[in-house]
């Protein structure tokens, strides 16, 4: 498997299971019914973020991470990994501890617990991953001015080049304000 491939197979399983974390977080766990001091009964619900608020933060936390992953350099993706990590191994705890409020909290569980093995994929082998495209960054040596010329404005943007960088002429910025 490319390097290409298992990041997007590694960042998908953990945007799914964050999905999933967050799906079971925000539904209902718990219920039960009050009667008022009119014997009106009505049923109140509990969600998994009240009972155990940390989870969702935990989960969203851990979809960043999973995100940045795919702009960050090799060094950085194994700290997000990491991270990622210890924000499923928290998430996979909040629906551990309460798994006998019924199936929401055993699916948290199960999500946390793949969001912790996609950040460790990420963490042990992001190093063999592809590093962003450098394209779009700034290179400060550009070589020699930009003509000032309107088509050789736009020539340097399809080469990559900045026409506003520092070396275009002061003339060639005046025509590209008017």
């Amino acid at each position: 498997m490319t390097g290409s491939a298992e990041r997007a197979r590694t960042v998908l399983v953990g945007l799914a299971a964050v999905g999933g974390a967050a799906l079971a977080a925000t539904s209902d766990w718990t219920s039960e019914t009050v009667e008022n001091a009119a014997g009106i009964a009505s049923t109140v619900a509990r969600p998994g973020s009240e009972l155990a608020a940390w989870a969702l933060p935990c989960a969203l936390a851990a979809g960043a991470a999973f995100l940045a992953m795919l702009a960050a350099g090799r060094r950085t993706r194994r700290g997000l990994g990491v991270l990622a990590a210890a924000a499923g191994a928290a998430v996979a705890l909040a629906g551990g501890l309460h798994a006998a409020q019924g199936p929401a909290p055993v699916g948290l569980a199960v999500a946390g617990v793949l969001i912790t093995a996609a950040a460790l994929v990420a963490a042990i082998r992001s190093g063999r991953w592809p590093e962003p495209s450098a394209r779009y960054a700034s290179n400060p040596v550009d070589g020699g001015a930009i003509a000032e010329d309107p088509a050789e404005l736009w020539n340097a943007l399809d080469s990559g080049r900045d026409p506003s960088s520092p070396n275009i002429t002061a003339t060639a910025q005046e025509k590209g304000r008017s």
